[in-house]
């Protein structure tokens, strides 16, 4: 499961993996494209889509600093977990990447 997951995330432009997966965690972190978020405020943008992904109580992310970047987690630790669970983890996080995307784009002026 944890590597059906890391290829979604390779696949996504608006994600990147930061470590290998020989077991079952994935780490990776959001970074949408078309979004003018500098390296140091990522860690920002992706603590606060861990904390809304978490917040619907659905699945639950954990973290951890790799190179001194903020990391979210996926494991894969029950017998239990299909896809459908994997799944719902991937769209939550594609889902409130892109709102919290939106609120991080500037005004236009008019």
């Amino acid at each position: 499961m944890a590597q059906l997951f890391s290829g979604w995330v390779d696949a996504d432009p608006d994600f990147e993996r930061l470590a290998p997966v020989p077991f079952s965690v994935v780490c990776f972190r959001a970074r949408p494209r078309g979004v003018p978020i500098a390296d140091h405020e990522l860690d920002t943008f992706n603590e606060r889509l861990l904390d809304a992904v978490n917040a619907t109580g659905d699945v639950f992310l954990s973290h951890t600093r790799l190179n001194d970047r903020f990391v979210l987690r996926l494991a894969v630790g029950h017998l239990r977990t299909k896809e459908h669970h994997i799944a719902r983890a991937w769209t939550l996080l594609k889902a409130r990447t892109a709102q919290l995307a939106a609120h991080s784009q500037p005004a236009r002026g008019g």
